[in-house]
């Protein structure tokens, strides 16, 4: 957080949190006054946080979720994530690649946070 913190001291406009329960609250603290918001895209619990921290900076959360996407928008999320990949924005922490073969046992250690940081990967050859 101290790292964040200097690399912006205005506060972050945006953050995507993988893992709500443990890192939230957090997140609220780096948050830039007035633009900053949280998007809540993964989640393994409940958290207490205080919302002073929202009310002071006037920021929001918000959550997302896949189920209610169509094909139209995984296309549009799919061109803008590849633009910022492209451009070095977005770089992307691989973790543990597997086999194809190993899927299971991929599946397994993501729902058991098992051995990795950074994205689990299926390789397909």
């Amino acid at each position: 957080m101290e790292k964040i913190k200097a690399l912006c001291p205005d506060g972050l406009e945006i953050v995507l949190e993988m893992l709500a329960n443990v890192n939230l609250d957090n997140d609220l603290n780096v948050l830039r006054w007035k633009k900053g918001r949280v998007v809540v895209i993964g989640n393994r619990g409940t958290i207490e946080i205080n919302p002073r921290m929202l009310m002071a900076k006037e920021t929001s959360i918000t959550g997302v979720t896949l189920f209610t996407s169509d094909e139209d928008d995984f296309n549009l999320m799919n061109s803008h994530l590849y633009a910022l990949i492209k451009s070095g924005i977005v770089k992307p922490v691989l973790g543990k690649v597997y086999k194809l073969e190993e899927a299971a046992k991929a599946h397994h250690d993501v729902i058991n946070n098992e051995g990795s940081s950074g994205r689990l990967t299926l390789k397909i050859d």
